[in-house]
């Protein structure tokens, strides 16, 4: 123990805080990706771009009638590299989309390609258009 209560540190001036400073790192921005659909009378296709995302990178879950995509981008350069600008190191996507109670959640099929996912969600039989036979 010191004596004269003195510490370590030094004293703070009135009115300073002596709190340690905390660097957090920036929260994470998570983009809405530019998607295309497609619908007809057997499925709803879904073309998302998600550039430079690997397929263990995408996660795609579907819950009460909700398709939902979310994707990382992680760039790695060689340590010999140096930027020549400010680039973050990761891009986050996240898409939420409505698919209704006609599609058929058991029978969706996915394939990533090129930077884009493709979705592919079938109709469920009961609501697919029928043709009547007339007698």
């Amino acid at each position: 123990m010191n004596e004269g209560n003195e510490t370590c540190c030094p004293a703070a001036k009135p009115g300073e805080s002596t709190a340690l400073a905390v660097t957090r790192p920036a929260p994470v921005e998570r983009v809405r990706p530019h998607y295309t659909s497609r619908y007809d009378e057997e499925s709803w296709e879904v073309a998302v771009r998600l550039p430079g995302a690997k397929k263990e990178d995408v996660r795609v879950t579907v819950e009460n009638e909700v398709l939902e995509i979310e994707a990382v981008r992680r760039r790695e350069t060689p340590s010999t590299w140096r930027a020549l600008g400010d680039y973050a190191s990761e891009k986050h996507w996240h898409l939420r989309l409505d698919v209704g109670p006609e599609v058929d959640e058991a029978r969706i099929s996915g394939a990533l390609e090129d930077g884009v996912l493709t979705l592919r969600l079938p109709l469920r039989e009961e609501v697919k258009p029928r043709r009547i036979e007339i007698q």
